[in-house]
């Protein structure tokens, strides 16, 4: 598969797909009593960024936050992480995309790639912007 390092395309559609999700995610939040106050942990991401892959419409993915809200609050976490290693650009998008893709597939396909890639829990992969990575993180794809 090929890989560049500057797809404005990809990186175009990812951005868009993570900007509709996080509206959705925090309508959802808002409605609720209490926003869940578990963690984030790297299962529950990887778990959310399956099922959200295969949600056809941005209802179906709505349901999906719902069903799951402690899942896509790992799975935003995980999504600022691969902003910073887009920002650095250590993060590479595919060349040609699937012509026929689910709602949010480049967004899930860029979260399980960089899940797949990445060592140890969420909280120490996706630190807070100001802190500097652990020494045991995997920094490079």
């Amino acid at each position: 598969m090929q890989v560049a390092m500057n797809n404005p395309s990809s990186l175009n559609h990812f951005c868009m797909q993570l900007n509709e999700f996080c509206l959705m995610f925090q309508e959802e939040i808002l409605q609720m009593v209490s926003a869940p106050s578990r963690p984030p942990i790297k299962a529950l991401a990887v778990t959310f960024s399956e099922t959200l892959m295969l949600c056809p419409t941005s209802e179906a993915a709505r349901a999906c936050i719902r069903r799951d809200v402690a899942g896509a609050r790992s799975f935003l976490v995980v999504a600022d992480a691969v902003l910073k290693r887009i920002r650095s650009q250590r993060f590479q998008f595919t060349i040609n995309e699937p012509q026929h893709q689910t709602k949010f597939y480049l967004l899930s396909c860029a979260i399980e790639e960089y899940l797949r890639t990445s060592s140890g829990p969420v909280a120490e992969i996706c630190q807070p912007s100001h802190s500097q990575p652990s020494p045991n993180v995997s920094t490079t794809l």
